[in-house]
């Protein structure tokens, strides 16, 4: 571990004892911050994985189902029904924030797909895919957005842990060691000075004798 290197005086050493008080005081409040962030994110991905799971249950489904009507009828006929469907869509997006983790949640305000193909070039299992699709929709939406809050989140813990280790296992130490050493500097240089002014007393006694 590298040492701070200081000059050994008292207003060094009030200067280093100044600087772990407010080390220690953040290394606090950053793994407080931390102990809040990652409980915040334990759920929040209870969310996400509810979320997640629905989608993995459901999705495949309705591929399924693309697939079976694009056998049926042919990929021509489905890709022009795909662009035959009338959609519309309105989102807000809104600025979220957990312990000061800020991440974009989008919400659905509305959203409607007609289909206005041609009933008599697909059938029944392309008009059950757009329905499945069209209801699992706005779980996707939910998804995309949890996922973004995950991501963000796991990024700020990742930085925070480092943080809070550079303080507990690199700062704080170095700190502490080079009080210590200013310390015993001192002290050290207290007893030379004892000492020598003790020397310099016999001297004048023994003149004056």
């Amino acid at each position: 571990m590298a040492k701070i290197r200081v000059n050994a005086t008292r207003m060094q050493l009030l200067r280093l004892k100044k600087r772990l008080v407010m080390s220690r005081r953040g290394h606090k409040l950053l793994k407080d911050k931390l102990e809040g962030l990652v409980q915040a994110f334990m759920e929040l991905v209870q969310v996400y994985s509810r979320l997640r799971d629905r989608v993995d249950q459901e999705l495949p489904a309705t591929l399924n189902l693309f697939l079976l009507a694009e056998g049926i009828s042919g990929e021509e006929a489905i890709t022009t029904a795909l662009e035959e469907c009338d959609a519309t869509l309105e989102v807000a997006v809104e600025r979220k924030s957990v312990m000061s983790v800020g991440y974009p949640e989008v919400n659905l305000l509305g959203f409607e797909l007609r289909p206005s193909y041609s009933t008599l070039a697909t059938t029944s299992d392309f008009d059950q895919a757009a329905a499945s699709l069209r209801d699992l929709f706005p779980t996707l939406l939910e998804l995309a957005s949890k996922e973004e809050a995950v991501i963000r989140m796991a990024d700020e813990i990742e930085k925070t842990r480092r943080r809070v280790n550079a303080l507990e296992y690199v700062l704080i130490p170095q700190q502490r060691a080079a009080i210590k050493e200013i310390a015993s500097k001192l002290e050290e240089a207290e007893r030379s000075s004892r000492a020598r002014l003790m020397k310099v007393k016999d001297m004048l006694l023994k003149q004056e004798y």
